[in-house]
């Protein structure tokens, strides 16, 4: 062993004394145990209510505000179809689709696709 692996080897192992201890749990007494069960669970029960009482209810509210606003937009794309513009280089398909006329891509949709002749 040379003389520099041996000094390599005595500083990784003076870092390695030098390094603090890690405190756990287990360094608690029963009393702190105790104390701590009893601020957890009144966390929990806090969570427990701010999900039930204001999540859930707003997840609902959401929910109906953005269906009732894209059931708004399905019905006017319905009167209002897009119009699209005829590119050479849009819907270029050298071959059919194995699925349906072979025309239409897997996730077509007449609403908002234009139909490839």
């Amino acid at each position: 062993m040379s003389f520099v692996q041996i000094l390599r080897r005595g500083a990784v192992s003076g870092l390695r004394s030098a390094a603090p201890k890690r405190v756990y749990s287990s360094a608690m007494n029963a009393e702190e145990v105790a104390a701590a069960k009893v601020e957890a669970s009144a966390a929990v029960d806090t969570w427990k209510k701010i999900s039930l009482y204001i999540t859930i209810p707003l997840c609902g509210i959401f929910g109906y505000m953005s269906t009732v606003e894209e059931l708004h937009h399905i019905d006017h794309l319905k009167h209002h179809p897009p119009e699209f513009a005829k590119y050479p280089f849009i819907n270029h398909f050298t071959k059919d689709f194995p699925w349906g006329n072979g025309k239409e891509t897997l996730f077509f949709n007449p609403l908002v696709n234009p139909r490839v002749e």
